[in-house]
């Protein structure tokens, strides 16, 4: 039932947003409100245990990318690309009502992606040092990556170019992965 009422939570948010009752999760689950408070002691227990279930089901998928064949190129870009998915679940609005109104739980948001950014220091380093990619300022290459995300995060900035923010975060790191120079099979 637990898992019920966070994928019901989850469709909840993506519909009708942050705000919705535990009375409108009760009833698209059909059940009670006290059978909803059996599981949860509050909405913001709930959002916060949906949110950290997405956040571990993305470090479960970087944990296999990290220990998978892919060469150090490759798992860099899967990394990269990871966090912004969650498994396909969540949607802008879910994310631009956690930084508004649970700004208590999107910390933990923040607290992953610093762990995220030490798993891509990890394998630039590695790749640096394996000769796969060009010496570069690390603390530099931190910045770019947080303030990239952290803009990409601005509703107004996704409404404004019609862009999803999956589609917007994958673009930005494909930018910060290939770089701007076109790559040598573009230019044959």
């Amino acid at each position: 039932m637990r898992n019920r009422i966070m994928m019901a939570t989850i469709e909840e948010i993506n519909e009708n947003g942050i705000k919705f009752t535990m009375a409108e999760l009760a009833k698209r689950l059909a059940v009670s409100k006290s059978t909803l408070y059996e599981h949860f002691t509050s909405k913001e227990e709930l959002i916060g245990t949906v949110v950290d279930s997405l956040l571990e089901n993305v470090r479960q998928q970087t944990e296999k990318i990290i220990d998978s064949n892919l060469d150090i190129k490759e798992k860099l870009k899967a990394v990269l690309l990871t966090e912004p998915n969650l498994g396909g679940l969540i949607s802008n609005r879910f994310i631009f009502d956690l930084k508004r109104y649970l700004p208590d739980v999107w910390k933990r948001c923040d607290a992953y992606r610093e762990y995220s950014w030490q798993r891509v220091e990890a394998l630039l380093d590695q790749g640096i040092t394996a000769g796969y990619f060009r010496p570069i300022d690390l603390a530099i290459a931190k910045v770019i990556y947080n303030a990239t995300i952290n803009e990409l995060l601005h509703e107004n900035f996704l409404i404004r170019n019609n862009l999803t923010l999956l589609d917007t975060i994958g673009k930005a790191m494909d930018i910060l992965y290939y770089g701007m120079v076109a790559r040598e099979t573009e230019n044959n």
